[in-house]
């Protein structure tokens, strides 16, 4: 299994061609904001549809991709593992030295989930992969939420199954603009006492007193003790590096679960420092079909996190390079 060694800001891949462009093709009006930037410089070129909520931006974005040789697969979410194995596969990738853009704007969490897990047990001998967030322009909070039908492990593999269930659980939550929802995960878990929470500062500032009126409830409990701590979304490394600390701290006395409400961005961060603690899970509080489409629209700012997959045996010291330049694990 591959295992991150480095991780950085920027992106690593800007005078190489990429062996693999993937991206979702959904609704949202940004879906093609990142590839239309980045895609001519693939060998190869795959946009994942869905089945369902085919709406909104779909059909438009579904004709750009096909029209610039996008391979597009339309997948349910229970075919979407063994598809994005067939698309890792069918590179040829055993035993060599491969890179990946990846966008990662528009993909629901447990794809997301899904795709880092298929990266790392490539059979490759390692994995340059940049993935590529657009954030949105500010579209208000959908004002009637949609009812939480499941709180759950994001994939089976993200689990973190622990060896220590004597130990209380603690949760680290990443907050977004989704009215008491982060709150109503919380008292659901009956952690409110080990919750820390971190909360987005965004390029696009309409974001950052939605999110703090979104969680007043869960603040209120939390800020007083230092738990709550804020990110900037352009700067993903030092939140990887944070987040790794403070999971580092919490593992002494807890078993921590982390909860990605928020950016994409923050649930890919989680996801990769659940790579490195493999007795840490990473949930997910889904409305499944029940959430109402959102067409969100890219603002013009992007950001690119670049993180090396390598065997162990290759790394020299087992430490991951972190910093918001050059970061090694």
């Amino acid at each position: 299994m591959l295992a991150i060694k480095k991780i950085r800001e920027g992106d690593l891949l800007s005078e190489r061609r990429p062996d693999l462009f993937l991206c979702a093709c959904g609704y949202e009006g940004r879906a093609k904001a990142t590839a239309e930037r980045w895609f001519e410089r693939a060998q190869n070129k795959v946009a994942l549809g869905f089945v369902t909520q085919q709406e909104l931006e779909y059909a438009r974005n579904r004709a750009w991709f096909a029209e610039h040789g996008f391979s597009v697969f339309e997948v349910p979410d229970d075919a979407f593992r063994q598809t994005i194995d067939d698309v890792f596969g069918s590179g040829a990738y055993a035993g060599r030295d491969i890179s990946i853009d990846i966008d990662i704007s528009c993909m629901n969490r447990f794809r997301l989930a899904h795709i880092v897990d298929a990266i790392r047990g490539l059979d490759a001998k390692s994995a340059s992969v940049t993935f590529h967030y657009s954030i949105a322009s500010f579209t208000p909070p959908v004002n009637e939420t949609a009812p939480t039908v499941s709180v759950e492990p994001v994939i089976a593999q993200f689990a973190g199954w622990t060896t220590r269930p004597d130990r209380p659980p603690a949760a680290v939550v990443g907050l977004g603009y989704e009215p008491s929802k982060a709150i109503g995960v919380v008292d659901h878990l009956e952690i409110n006492n080990a919750t820390w929470a971190f909360y987005p500062q965004s390029p696009v500032p309409e974001y950052y007193d939605s999110v703090r009126q979104a969680n007043q409830s869960l603040l209120n409990l939390i800020q007083v003790d230092g738990r709550c701590r804020p990110y900037e979304i352009t700067e993903p490394a030092q939140l990887f590096h944070e987040m790794n600390s403070l999971v580092d701290m919490l593992k002494t006395n807890f078993n921590p679960v982390l909860i990605p409400f928020g950016p994409k961005l923050f649930a890919l961060v989680t996801l990769l420092v659940a790579c490195v603690h493999d007795d840490v899970g990473v949930w997910r509080v889904s409305s499944g079909s029940l959430e109402m489409p959102v067409d969100r629209r890219p603002s013009g700012h992007s950001v690119s996190l670049s993180v090396l997959f390598s065997r162990p045996e290759e790394s020299t010291d087992g430490e991951i390079e972190c910093s918001p330049y050059d970061l090694l694990i």
